[in-house]
C-alpha cells in the first residue's frame, strides 16, 4: 500500500519537471530555476526507487544546462555570463541529492549495524539457549546419576547387611551342626550300647548257654534258635533303621516321590496326624544334590510339625516338570514368629533349610504367624540348580 502510493509521485515530478522547463524557458539565465530544480530533486526521494533521486538530478541537470541555449537571452549581455550563472544553479541540484546521499548512507549503515547487531543478538540467544538447554540436561544427567548412586549405594548397603546376616547365619549353622553331629553320635553311641551291643551280649550269653546244655532235646533246641533267629531279625531291623536316618536307601531305590511317600507314611503312622501327600512324577532323572535336599526338607519340616507344631494336619506336595521343582508343606498348628526364627542361633532347622535350598540354587519361602500354622514352599529351578547345573 505506502509502495503503491509512493509510485503516485512519479507522475508528479514529471509534470513538475515539465513546468520548470517550460518556465525556464521564459526565464532569462535560468534565475532561481536551479533551486526550483533542487526542491524538485528534493521530491524524488519519495519515490520507491534507489536510484530515482540520482536520475532526477541527472534530468535537471541537462534540462538547467539545455535552458542556456533555448531560453531567453538579454541583449548586451555575453553568453558566458548566462552558462556561468546556469553552472552555479547546478549547486541547488547537488548539493541537496549529496545532503539526502550522504545521510541514506549513513542510515544505511545504521540499518546494516543494527541488522548485524540483530543477527548477532540473535544468534547469541541461540546460543545461550542451547547451553541452557545443555545445563538443563546436564543438570539433569547428575541428578539421575546421583539418584542412581544413592540407589546403588542404599542396594550395596543391603547386601553388606544380607552378607553379614549370612554370615551371622552360616556361623550359627556351623556351630549348631557341630552340637548336632555331636548329639548324633552321642545318641548313636548310646543305641550302640545300651542297645545293641548288650542284645548281642545276650545272644553270645544264650548261644554259649546252648553249646554247654547237655540236652539233646529237639524241640527244645529248636525253639531256642528260633528265639536267636528272632532277636537277629529285631538287632537286624534296628541297625537298618540307623542306617536309614542317615541316608534312606528308598532314595536310590525307588527315586524322590515314593521316598516322600514312605515319610508321610510313616509320619501319620507314628504320631497319628492326618496327612495328605499330593505328587506328579519328575519327567527325567533328578540329580542326586536335588533329591536328597528336597527329602531332607521334607524330613526336618515333618519332625519340626511333630515336635512344635501342635498340627492335626499336614498337607505335602511335590510337584516336578522339565525345569522347576515345587514342595509345598502346610499344617494348621500353631506357627511360630518368622522374626525370631531369623535371629542368629535361631532354629536349626529353617537354618538348614536355607543352606539346602542355598545350595541348589533355589527360593525358600516360609509363611507362620503364631496360631495360623505354617507354610514352607520351596522352589528349585532343574536348568540352573539342577539337571544342566
Amino acid at each position: 500500500m505506502v509502495y503503491a502510493t509512493k509510485r503516485t509521485f512519479l507522475p508528479i515530478i514529471i509534470g513538475l519537471g515539465v513546468g520548470l522547463f517550460c518556465l525556464d524557458l521564459y526565464l532569462p539565465f535560468g534565475i532561481n530555476t536551479g533551486v526550483l530544480y533542487g526542491g524538485l530533486v528534493i521530491l524524488s526521494f519519495l519515490l520507491p526507487y534507489r536510484k530515482g533521486p540520482l536520475i532526477a538530478a541527472a534530468v535537471c541537470s541537462v534540462l538547467d544546462l539545455a535552458g542556456t541555449d533555448l531560453g531567453l537571452t538579454i541583449e548586451g549581455v555575453p553568453h558566458w555570463m548566462g552558462v556561468v550563472n546556469r553552472l552555479f544553479s547546478l549547486t541547488a541540484i547537488w548539493l541537496p541529492l549529496l545532503f539526502f546521499l550522504h545521510r541514506r548512507r549513513a542510515e544505511d549503515e545504521l540499518r546494516q549495524a543494527h541488522d548485524e547487531l540483530e543477527a548477532r543478538v540473535h544468534a547469541r540467544t541461540q546460543q545461550l539457549a542451547t547451553l541452557n538447554q545443555s545445563l538443563i540436561t546436564e543438570i539433569a544427567d547428575r541428578k539421575e546419576t546421583e539418584q542412581s548412586l544413592r540407589t546403588s549405594q542404599a542396594a550395596l548397603q543391603a547386601r553388606e547387611r544380607q552378607l553379614q546376616q549370612n554370615r551371622e547365619d552360616l556361623r550359627a549353622l556351623a556351630g549348631q551342626l557341630l552340637t548336632a553331629q555331636e548329639e548324633d553320635r552321642r545318641r548313636i553311641s548310646r543305641d550302640l550300647h545300651d542297645h545293641i551291643n548288650q542284645r548281642l551280649a545276650m545272644l553270645t550269653l544264650d548261644l554259649r548257654q546252648m553249646e554247654k546244655d547237655p540236652s539233646t532235646d529237639f524241640n527244645h533246641l529248636r525253639d531256642e534258635i528260633r528265639r536267636v533267629s528272632e532277636c537277629i531279625t529285631l538287632i537286624s531291623d534296628d541297625v537298618r533303621q540307623m542306617a536309614y536316618r542317615f541316608h534312606p536307601s528308598i532314595l536310590d531305590d525307588l527315586g524322590l516321590v515314593k521316598a516322600v511317600r514312605g515319610l508321610v507314611d510313616d509320619f501319620s503312622t507314628r504320631t497319628g496326624i492326618r496327612s495328605s501327600y499330593v505328587h506328579n512324577d519328575p519327567v527325567t532323572t533328578l540329580p542326586d544334590e536335588v533329591t536328597i535336599g528336597i527329602y531332607r526338607i521334607v524330613q526336618e519340616s515333618l519332625s519340626n510339625v511333630a515336635r512344635h507344631a501342635q498340627a492335626s494336619q499336614v498337607e505335602v506336595e511335590v510337584m516336578c516338570d522339565e525345569e522347576m521343582i515345587d514342595l509345598s508343606i502346610r499344617d494348621n498348628g500353631v506357627g511360630f514368629d518368622l522374626g525370631q526364627s531369623t535371629k542368629p542361633g535361631g532354629h536349626l532347622g529353617l537354618l538348614s533349610m536355607k543352606e539346602r535350598v542355598r545350595l541348589a540354587q533355589g527360593t525358600l519361602e516360609v509363611k507362620s504367624t503364631p496360631g495360623h500354622g505354617t507354610h514352607i514352599r520351596v522352589h528349585i529351578p532343574l536348568i540352573q540348580g539342577g539337571r544342566h547345573a
